[in-house]
Protein backbone atom coordinates (compact mmCIF):
# COMPACT_ATOMS: atom_id res chain seq x y z
CA UNK A 1 0.00 0.00 0.00
CA UNK A 2 1.32 3.40 -0.94
CA UNK A 3 1.92 5.99 1.75
CA UNK A 4 -0.67 8.36 0.34
CA UNK A 5 -3.31 5.58 0.71
CA UNK A 6 -2.61 4.97 4.41
CA UNK A 7 -4.02 8.25 5.73
CA UNK A 8 -7.53 7.85 4.25
CA UNK A 9 -7.65 4.24 5.46
CA UNK A 10 -6.67 5.22 8.97
CA UNK A 11 -9.23 8.02 8.88
CA UNK A 12 -11.99 5.57 7.89
CA UNK A 13 -10.96 3.16 10.63
CA UNK A 14 -11.00 5.99 13.17
CA UNK A 15 -14.44 7.13 12.01
CA UNK A 16 -15.79 3.58 12.30
CA UNK A 17 -14.39 3.28 15.81
CA UNK A 18 -15.90 6.60 16.84
CA UNK A 19 -19.30 5.73 15.37
CA UNK A 20 -19.27 2.30 17.04
CA UNK A 21 -18.36 3.82 20.39
CA UNK A 22 -21.11 6.41 20.00
CA UNK A 23 -23.67 3.72 19.23
CA UNK A 24 -22.61 1.69 22.26
CA UNK A 25 -22.84 4.74 24.52
CA UNK A 26 -26.21 5.72 23.04
CA UNK A 27 -27.59 2.22 23.54
CA UNK A 28 -26.33 2.17 27.12
CA UNK A 29 -27.93 5.54 27.81
CA UNK A 30 -31.28 4.80 26.16
CA UNK A 31 -31.69 1.19 27.33
CA UNK A 32 -32.96 2.10 30.85
CA UNK A 33 -35.20 4.79 29.34
CA UNK A 34 -36.76 2.31 26.91
CA UNK A 35 -37.13 -0.26 29.70
CA UNK A 36 -38.84 2.36 31.84
CA UNK A 37 -41.28 3.21 29.04
CA UNK A 38 -42.11 -0.48 28.52
CA UNK A 39 -42.60 -0.93 32.26
CA UNK A 40 -44.92 2.07 32.39
CA UNK A 41 -46.96 0.79 29.44
CA UNK A 42 -47.22 -2.64 31.07
CA UNK A 43 -48.44 -1.08 34.33
CA UNK A 44 -51.03 0.93 32.41
CA UNK A 45 -52.30 -2.30 30.83
CA UNK A 46 -52.49 -3.92 34.28
CA UNK A 47 -54.40 -0.95 35.69
CA UNK A 48 -56.84 -1.30 32.80
CA UNK A 49 -57.84 -4.78 34.04
CA UNK A 50 -57.48 -3.99 37.76
CA UNK A 51 -58.45 -0.30 38.15
CA UNK A 52 -58.30 -0.40 41.97
CA UNK A 53 -54.52 -0.78 41.87
CA UNK A 54 -51.93 1.92 41.30
CA UNK A 55 -48.79 -0.21 41.43
CA UNK A 56 -47.75 -3.81 40.96
CA UNK A 57 -45.08 -6.22 42.13
CA UNK A 58 -43.89 -9.10 39.97
CA UNK A 59 -44.30 -12.27 42.04
CA UNK A 60 -44.09 -14.74 39.16
CA UNK A 61 -40.92 -16.45 40.33
CA UNK A 62 -42.34 -16.95 43.81
CA UNK A 63 -45.70 -18.41 42.80
CA UNK A 64 -45.08 -20.02 39.40
CA UNK A 65 -44.39 -23.59 40.67
CA UNK A 66 -47.65 -25.52 40.70
CA UNK A 67 -49.57 -23.06 38.53
CA UNK A 68 -50.93 -23.93 35.06
CA UNK A 69 -48.13 -24.09 32.50
CA UNK A 70 -49.80 -21.44 30.37
CA UNK A 71 -49.47 -18.80 33.10
CA UNK A 72 -46.73 -16.43 31.94
CA UNK A 73 -46.68 -13.89 34.76
CA UNK A 74 -48.39 -12.94 38.00
CA UNK A 75 -48.33 -9.44 39.46
CA UNK A 76 -49.56 -8.60 42.95
CA UNK A 77 -51.36 -5.27 43.18
CA UNK A 78 -50.28 -2.78 45.83
CA UNK A 79 -52.07 -3.16 49.14
CA UNK A 80 -52.74 -6.77 48.09
CA UNK A 81 -55.82 -5.51 46.28
CA UNK A 82 -55.72 -8.32 43.74
CA UNK A 83 -53.68 -9.98 41.03
CA UNK A 84 -53.04 -9.46 37.35
CA UNK A 85 -52.32 -12.75 35.62
CA UNK A 86 -51.04 -13.00 32.04
CA UNK A 87 -51.67 -16.27 30.22
CA UNK A 88 -50.40 -17.52 26.86
CA UNK A 89 -52.86 -19.91 25.22
CA UNK A 90 -52.81 -21.62 21.83
CA UNK A 91 -55.30 -20.07 19.43
CA UNK A 92 -56.27 -20.58 15.80
CA UNK A 93 -53.37 -18.60 14.37
CA UNK A 94 -50.82 -18.96 17.14
CA UNK A 95 -50.33 -17.86 20.72
CA UNK A 96 -52.94 -15.56 22.23
CA UNK A 97 -51.70 -13.47 25.16
CA UNK A 98 -54.48 -12.66 27.61
CA UNK A 99 -54.26 -10.43 30.69
CA UNK A 100 -56.78 -10.98 33.48
CA UNK A 101 -57.43 -8.81 36.52
CA UNK A 102 -58.69 -10.62 39.62
CA UNK A 103 -59.87 -8.84 42.76
CA UNK A 104 -59.50 -9.83 46.39
CA UNK A 105 -62.85 -11.63 46.18
CA UNK A 106 -61.40 -13.97 43.56
CA UNK A 107 -63.61 -12.57 40.81
CA UNK A 108 -62.54 -11.27 37.41
CA UNK A 109 -62.37 -7.48 37.22
CA UNK A 110 -61.58 -7.30 33.50
CA UNK A 111 -59.99 -9.20 30.62
CA UNK A 112 -57.76 -7.83 27.88
CA UNK A 113 -56.17 -9.55 24.89
CA UNK A 114 -52.65 -8.17 24.48
CA UNK A 115 -51.28 -10.02 21.45
CA UNK A 116 -52.65 -12.48 18.93
CA UNK A 117 -52.49 -13.74 15.33
CA UNK A 118 -56.17 -14.59 14.96
CA UNK A 119 -58.17 -13.88 11.81
CA UNK A 120 -59.51 -10.31 11.67
CA UNK A 121 -63.30 -10.28 11.63
CA UNK A 122 -63.57 -13.85 12.92
CA UNK A 123 -61.32 -14.67 15.86
CA UNK A 124 -61.15 -11.03 16.82
CA UNK A 125 -64.86 -11.11 17.60
CA UNK A 126 -63.91 -12.96 20.79
CA UNK A 127 -61.63 -10.11 21.82
CA UNK A 128 -63.97 -7.14 21.77
CA UNK A 129 -64.63 -5.21 24.96
CA UNK A 130 -68.30 -6.12 24.72
CA UNK A 131 -67.60 -9.85 24.44
CA UNK A 132 -64.96 -9.91 27.18
CA UNK A 133 -67.27 -8.02 29.54
CA UNK A 134 -69.20 -11.24 30.23
CA UNK A 135 -66.24 -12.46 32.32
CA UNK A 136 -66.55 -9.54 34.72
CA UNK A 137 -67.53 -10.57 38.23
CA UNK A 138 -67.04 -14.29 37.56
CA UNK A 139 -65.02 -16.37 40.01
CA UNK A 140 -65.77 -19.70 38.31
CA UNK A 141 -66.66 -20.21 34.64
CA UNK A 142 -68.00 -22.77 32.22
CA UNK A 143 -69.36 -22.97 28.68
CA UNK A 144 -72.16 -25.10 27.30
CA UNK A 145 -69.54 -27.80 26.53
CA UNK A 146 -66.63 -27.11 28.87
CA UNK A 147 -66.68 -27.66 32.63
CA UNK A 148 -70.43 -28.23 32.54
CA UNK A 149 -70.31 -29.86 35.97
CA UNK A 150 -69.65 -26.52 37.63
CA UNK A 151 -73.19 -25.92 38.77
CA UNK A 152 -72.78 -22.40 40.14
CA UNK A 153 -70.28 -21.18 37.56
CA UNK A 154 -70.91 -18.25 35.23
CA UNK A 155 -71.70 -19.58 31.77
CA UNK A 156 -69.61 -17.98 29.05
CA UNK A 157 -71.01 -17.69 25.54
CA UNK A 158 -68.88 -18.74 22.57
CA UNK A 159 -69.08 -17.08 19.19
CA UNK A 160 -70.28 -19.09 16.19
CA UNK A 161 -67.52 -19.09 13.58
CA UNK A 162 -64.92 -18.22 16.20
CA UNK A 163 -65.20 -21.28 18.40
CA UNK A 164 -61.48 -21.92 18.81
CA UNK A 165 -60.62 -18.35 19.66
CA UNK A 166 -63.58 -18.09 22.03
CA UNK A 167 -62.36 -21.13 23.89
CA UNK A 168 -58.76 -19.96 23.81
CA UNK A 169 -59.81 -16.87 25.72
CA UNK A 170 -61.97 -19.03 28.00
CA UNK A 171 -59.04 -21.31 28.85
CA UNK A 172 -56.82 -18.32 29.52
CA UNK A 173 -59.29 -16.76 31.96
CA UNK A 174 -59.89 -20.12 33.62
CA UNK A 175 -56.13 -20.63 34.08
CA UNK A 176 -55.86 -17.14 35.59
CA UNK A 177 -58.66 -17.88 38.06
CA UNK A 178 -57.04 -21.18 39.01
CA UNK A 179 -53.71 -19.42 39.53
CA UNK A 180 -55.18 -16.64 41.67
CA UNK A 181 -57.12 -19.12 43.78
CA UNK A 182 -54.03 -21.27 44.30
CA UNK A 183 -51.90 -18.29 45.32
CA UNK A 184 -54.48 -16.93 47.74
CA UNK A 185 -55.15 -20.38 49.19
CA UNK A 186 -58.70 -20.54 47.92
CA UNK A 187 -60.24 -22.94 45.46
CA UNK A 188 -61.47 -22.68 41.91
CA UNK A 189 -63.01 -25.08 39.47
CA UNK A 190 -59.60 -25.89 38.02
CA UNK A 191 -58.73 -26.64 34.43
CA UNK A 192 -61.52 -28.79 33.07
CA UNK A 193 -62.27 -30.58 29.83
CA UNK A 194 -60.20 -29.19 26.99
CA UNK A 195 -58.46 -26.67 29.25
CA UNK A 196 -55.00 -28.01 28.61
CA UNK A 197 -54.98 -28.16 24.80
CA UNK A 198 -55.81 -26.10 21.76
CA UNK A 199 -59.05 -27.85 20.89
CA UNK A 200 -62.31 -26.04 20.56
CA UNK A 201 -65.21 -26.82 22.82
CA UNK A 202 -66.95 -28.74 20.08
CA UNK A 203 -63.95 -31.01 19.56
CA UNK A 204 -62.72 -29.22 16.43
CA UNK A 205 -59.04 -28.37 16.08
CA UNK A 206 -57.18 -25.29 15.00
CA UNK A 207 -56.72 -26.84 11.55
CA UNK A 208 -60.39 -26.44 10.74
CA UNK A 209 -61.98 -23.52 8.97
CA UNK A 210 -63.91 -22.23 11.94
CA UNK A 211 -62.03 -20.39 14.60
Amino acid sequence: MKKHDIAPTLALVAICLVVTAALVLTHGATKPIIAGIHSQEADEARRAVLPAASGFEDVTAEVKPGLPDTVASVFLADGESGYVVTVNEKGFGGTVEVMVGIGTDGAVTAVKVLNHSETPGLGTKAMTEEYLAQYGGASDIKTDKLNTDRADATEIDTITGATITSNTVYRAVDAALVAAAAISGGSAGGPGEGAADGNAADGSTSGEANE
